[in-house]
């Protein structure tokens, strides 16, 4: 669930401006003062880079702790438009009976398994999940590293992933090579330090030394043992303790707590955190208010596929309940809602957010991902995305494992993207989405007709369409989600402004959501959401409201 915020106009700006990036001097590491430590799971602490930042591994890493980088990008230019972004990763290889247990997520309705043991070694790990570079390949064994303890030593050659320039005029890759230093902490439970710097032999020579100046710092630490027993049982308490020790790992992020919210951070402006409290209690108000949790609490939600033997007629009150009580315990899930919030876009590209992306909502990761956006767009960009991702992180509880059209799921996510926030009421009300509005007049006469769009798949959402039948030619993602946010605006705010507004069109969104909450059938929502509607007459009066 990935929000693009970008306007058409800026997105073809953003394209000149990494065409015409200048070279940067080289980031070579350098050996810090300061520590990494960790009391409180695998015992150990090592220095980190000088002035580097740490980014964690994401919730479903079961290998990567976290790596280093530079606090605001400082790629390594390789020459021919080349670029590395330079890194130093923790990661860890864990046999013990702990790891081995299974661990059970709540995804809507279903419980999904997830594996605790992740890549088996170093070289399965760099070969497979390394997020830099491709192609990597084991090199010659090193001489053992003498410290604290002894570690096995490693290089590995691989090649360029990333390039400044035009893609159809891209030149060669050029190489890259990685340092690995491996220590057995425990029989059972290995650590490895990994760096990355430029394949160039000359180049790779302060690289390799910093690393290993890094790698050699390692010590052990006695792991202190957390009190479970003061931990409640209620999902609250339970999430707080993991965030908690997460944290304690995690030098540099803090965790901050809402009614209903964990936020955790490594930006350290307080006036930044408080005024996210209050806006993310604010919006959920006016979720709450849209999709009361009740209603939910009264629907039960389908499995799908829908190609499934319906139960006896004597099971069906069994089923009911159990299924309306999976959909009760997600919302109490949904309580504890955890949003993160990078401190710059380097770091949201760090840890894992994409590129042309502004932040996401992972249901496996169980996360809310944003950034501080206030040396690019603007801080409104920020609390957009947080309020077009927020929505996404509420309803799913609500959907469970149904996901909705993209016309009305990014939709809507739009729509609330844009509420005005008053800071002296700390209370929502709607308004127009400027940029949205914007992009929409660029296709005036070359938007999707509705009763195509409507049923439009999320890539075909996103881009990969064949265009419509206005105009021909592909219509953009920007172009999309302008399209899907007018829509939404209309079907709420219609009556009585649209011209030729006619009464059923009102309750055409409820109608499509308890359909698809019953039914688990995208079609049918559709089909009966939209069902006697003059599609002619419908986008005519769209047309005149929003164009």
């Amino acid at each position: 669930m990935l929000s693009l915020r970008s306007t058409a106009p800026a997105l073809i700006l953003a394209s000149a401006l990494l065409v015409g990036t200048p070279p940067g001097a080289r980031q070579e590491p350098k050996l810090g003062s300061a520590w990494y430590e960790d009391a409180v799971d695998l015992g150990f602490k090592v220095k980190a880079p000088k002035d580097w930042v740490f980014v964690p591994g994401s919730p479903m890493e079961r290998n990567l702790i976290g790596k280093y980088a530079p606090e605001k990008g400082g790629e390594v230019h390789l020459g021919r438009g080349n670029v590395l972004d330079p890194a130093v990763y923790l990661v860890k290889f864990d046999r013990r009976a702990s790891a081995s247990k299974k661990e059970e997520r709540q995804i809507g309705e279903h419980k999904v398994e997830i594996s605790g043991l992740g890549l088996k070694d170093i070289d399965e790990w760099v070969t497979k999940a390394l997020d830099e570079g491709q192609k990597w390949r084991r090199g010659e064994d090193q001489k053992p590293l003498k410290g604290a303890l002894e570690a096995k030593v490693r290089f590995y050659e691989g090649e360029s992933s990333k390039y400044y320039g035009d893609p159809s005029d891209r030149p060669p890759t050029v190489p890259l090579r990685a340092y690995a230093a491996v220590y057995a902490l425990s029989p059972e439970l290995d650590l490895a330090i990994v760096g990355l710097g430029p394949g160039d032999s000359k180049k790779w020579r302060s690289f390799e030394s910093a690393y290993a100046s890094i790698a050699k710092s390692l010590q052990l630490l006695a792991v202190k043992t957390a009190d479970t027993a003061a931990v409640g049982k209620d999902p609250r308490s339970q999430k707080r303790a993991k965030l908690e020790l997460e944290v304690q790992k995690s030098p540099g992020w803090s965790l901050y707590e809402t009614p209903n919210y964990f936020i955790l951070s490594n930006s350290d402006d307080k006036q930044l955190i408080e005024e996210m409290k209050l806006r993310l209690e604010a919006i959920r108000l006016v979720y709450e208010k849209d999709y009361p949790p009740e209603l939910s609490r009264k629907i039960k939600v389908k499995p799908m596929p829908k190609a499934q033997p319906e139960p006896a007629a004597g099971d069906a009150p069994a089923q009911d309940a159990e299924r309306s009580t999976a959909v009760v315990d997600a919302l109490e899930l949904g309580k504890c809602s955890v949003v993160r919030l990078c401190l710059n876009k380097d770091q949201y590209l760090q840890y894992g957010g994409r590129q042309g992306t502004s932040g996401y909502f992972s249901p496996m990761e169980e996360e809310l991902l944003i950034f501080d956006d206030k040396e690019d767009e603007g801080r409104d960009a920020t609390w957009s995305v947080m309020n077009h991702e927020g929505f996404h992180q509420y309803i799913y509880a609500f959907f469970g494992n149904v996901s909705p059209h993209s016309w009305y799921n990014e939709g809507t996510g739009d729509y609330y993207a844009g509420f005005d926030f008053n800071s002296k009421t700390k209370k929502f009300t709607p308004k127009i989405d400027k940029g949205r509005q914007d992009n929409l007049l660029l296709i005036r006469d070359k938007y999707a007709p509705l009763k195509d769009f409507v049923r439009w798949t999320q890539s075909q959402y996103y881009g990969q369409n064949e265009g419509n039948g206005n105009a021909g030619g592909t219509l953009p993602g920007w172009a999309c989600y302008a399209q899907g946010w007018s829509m939404i605006w209309f079907l709420r705010h219609g009556e009585g402004k649209a011209k030729g507004w006619q009464k059923p069109w009102g309750t055409i969104l409820d109608t499509y959501l308890k359909t698809l909450l019953e039914t688990g059938d995208l079609e049918k929502a559709v089909d009966t959401a939209f069902s006697d509607v003059d599609w002619a007459a419908l986008e005519a009066s769209w047309r005149d409201m929003m164009m």
